[in-house]
């Protein structure tokens, strides 16, 4: 994980971050420990916090006092849209008809884009193949996926 200097966090990150009993909560621990140790700057989206308040109360969250809030505006609305339209003509994202239904993941996608985001960290395995892949393609994406699922000393290498 050298030259990350910054990370969005996905809401599977958040919720087992603060659930104790989820089999990946130890991960998650490390990861937040390696990047507050090394000074990786973690992200939390308007767009995850709305998220997570559907079964838990962001101030739960916010407590931790380590996240820079990110807000979705105007260049992220633009790219997401942008995204979106890609995925849909190469066959990756059904119809939705008239309405122009545009999924949190790719929000999120977009705001990594348009703030230049070095690292994105989710146990979200679909979206791998199905969105990021053809958009790191299309746009030039550059930011690395983190698996959560991953311990972070499998990840890095490190024998224990």
């Amino acid at each position: 994980m050298n030259g990350i200097k910054s990370v969005l966090l996905d809401c599977s990150f958040c919720i087992r971050l603060l659930k104790r009993d989820d089999e990946f909560h130890e991960n998650c621990v490390e990861y937040f420990k390696y990047f507050t140790d090394n000074h990786i700057e973690m992200y939390l989206s308007t767009i995850v916090v709305s998220e997570y308040s559907v079964g838990d109360d962001a101030e739960n969250l916010l407590s931790l006092n380590s996240f820079r809030l990110l807000e979705f505006d105007y260049l992220d609305a633009k790219f997401s849209g942008q995204f979106l339209a890609l995925l849909k003509d190469i066959g990756k994202f059904g119809d939705f008809g008239e309405r122009k239904v545009v999924i949190n993941d790719i929000k999120l996608f977009a705001q990594i884009y348009n703030r230049e985001i070095d690292a994105y960290i989710t146990k979200d395995r679909k979206s791998f193949k199905k969105m990021i892949e053809p958009l790191k393609d299309e746009f030039n994406l550059k930011f690395e996926v983190i698996d959560l699922t991953i311990p972070l000393s499998s990840r890095l290498g490190l024998l224990f």
